[in-house]
């Protein structure tokens, strides 16, 4: 994970990222509009990261896979899951049924989509640059913070530079927090705990 690579990869990860904000930019409209499958974009931007990555590595790997600590990666990742989980049936107020849900709706469209796209892919191929690499961790984190502003804009009614400013303090804490699940992705060799650990803080905020 996170190996230096051919300045190609890069101009991928960027292109890819300039059509992900135009992606969530048509979510946000369509989302406006009523549409109710607003969700699939998202999915189809995952699957053309799915396709380059195949085509490109010949194996999905760098989508932030890797078979090394896969036996001890897991255990940690599941035990996570089971202990939000278990925090949610004691000590929500919600319904098993929803909160079952939450767990299918956090745990594979938020934090499995979010890292597969962002520590996998993106932040994979932006080692095609050539600057320091605390730079492109930096540049990943910038990108993973401004991901949430074009459709959240619309989300919250506020299409406007205030959204921006009101948004600040989620924006700076969602960079750090990118830089945190790239350290952990980085030493477990994949984004199994990250994904677990980014579904734990969402999922237990949301049911609580």
């Amino acid at each position: 994970m996170y190996q230096t690579r051919d300045k190609k990869y890069a101009i991928i990860a960027i292109t890819y990222y300039v059509a992900l904000m135009a992606g969530y930019l048509l979510m946000g409209v369509v989302y406006k509009n009523g549409f109710e499958h607003y969700s699939l974009i998202q999915w189809l931007l995952l699957g053309i990261a799915i396709l380059v990555t195949i085509l490109k590595d010949k194996n999905i790997y760098s989508l932030g896979f890797s078979k090394e600590k896969i036996k001890s990666n897991l255990l940690i990742a599941g035990a996570i899951v089971v202990l939000s989980v278990g925090f949610a049936l004691l000590f929500s107020e919600h319904s098993v049924l929803t909160i079952f849900r939450g767990v299918a709706y956090y745990l594979i469209y938020i934090a499995l989509l979010e890292e597969m796209i962002f520590r996998g892919f993106i932040q994979n191929y932006l080692f095609g640059l050539r600057v320091n690499r605390k730079v492109i961790y930096i540049i990943g984190g910038v990108f993973f913070s401004l991901m949430h502003l074009p459709f959240q804009m619309y989300v919250n009614d506020m299409v406007s530079f205030s959204y921006i400013v009101l948004a600040l303090p989620q924006l700076i804490f969602t960079f750090f927090f990118h830089l945190l699940m790239c350290f952990i992705t980085y030493k477990r060799k994949d984004i199994l705990v990250p994904t677990a650990l980014h579904f734990a803080i969402d999922f237990v905020q949301a049911v609580m």
